[in-house]
């Protein structure tokens, strides 16, 4: 006679996965961008940043021209369809109203640049915006040194070797305005270095020098190049060998200067 066989327990049904557990599902990868697109895109964002930074110089001459005492008559499209200002040169003026006419938009520029990119990174804009943002920053930042070494080069233009001009061409002040750039350059590129590789580590590498180095010519170097380009429709920097001097400069200094 076989005996009963004993009665289990009720099994307690199990909820899956266990309370406390996390569940983690396979998601494949997205593959980085390539160097060579980033800097397409990086050049492309620099030519728009470019013409941002031109408008905003010549929005802001507009106005300061007016307190200056120059009769403004508004704005108009050039053929190359960058903006320009209505402004008429004629009658008496001091230094004080030719210094606010020439360097209102170079200053413009700069607190415009350094708010929009201090907003995009301080509310973590898409990364899209925040590269843009960027190189309206590095833009507006970097002409400013090389705007005084022009006005001390031979043959420079823009607004310091205008400005110069209109004072009666000291020698000596143009001297000092190239030693001021130069050290500006020195500067100004080491913090453009530091954000472009605060900007670009989304995409590349930033565990060595020699990668916060490429980043900092691809976000920095590279796109004020594409900005020169756009400037140079307006002869911003005099005859074509400054730009292409410039921008060498430019790019030699960010590289040396990124940490």
């Amino acid at each position: 006679m076989t005996r009963p066989a004993a009665a289990r327990p009720p099994s307690r049904a199990r909820a899956w996965p266990p309370r406390g557990a996390r569940l983690l599902l396979a998601v494949p990868q997205r593959e980085p961008l390539s160097a060579p697109l980033v800097g397409a895109l990086a050049v492309l964002g620099g030519v728009v940043a470019g013409w941002l930074v031109v408008g905003v110089e010549v929005l802001a001459q507009g106005p300061f021209a007016a307190l200056a005492g120059f009769a403004w008559r508004g704005y108009h499209i050039l053929p190359t369809w960058l903006p320009g200002a209505d402004v008429s040169l004629e009658g008496s003026h001091g230094a004080f109203a030719w210094a606010v006419l020439l360097l209102s938009g170079p200053f413009a520029v700069l607190v415009v640049g350094f708010v929009v990119h201090a907003l995009a990174e301080g509310l973590a804009a898409p990364p899209p915006v925040r590269v843009v943002a960027f190189e309206f920053f590095a833009i507006a930042w970097l002409q400013v040194p090389l705007l005084l070494i022009a006005a001390g080069a031979p043959g420079g233009a823009g607004p310091v070797s205008t400005l110069y001009e209109r004072l009666g061409e000291p020698e000596s002040g143009r001297w000092a305005a190239v030693a001021l750039g130069g050290l500006a350059l020195l500067g100004i590129a080491r913090l453009v270095g530091e954000q472009a590789v605060a900007v670009g580590g989304t995409w590349l590498r930033v565990d060595g020098r020699e990668f916060r180095r490429r980043i900092a010519l691809l976000f920095a170097a590279y796109p004020f190049a594409g900005a020169v380009a756009v400037a140079a429709f307006e002869r911003a920097f005099g005859p074509p060998l400054l730009p292409l001097a410039g921008v060498v400069l430019v790019g030699v200094v960010v590289w040396v200067r990124t940490p």
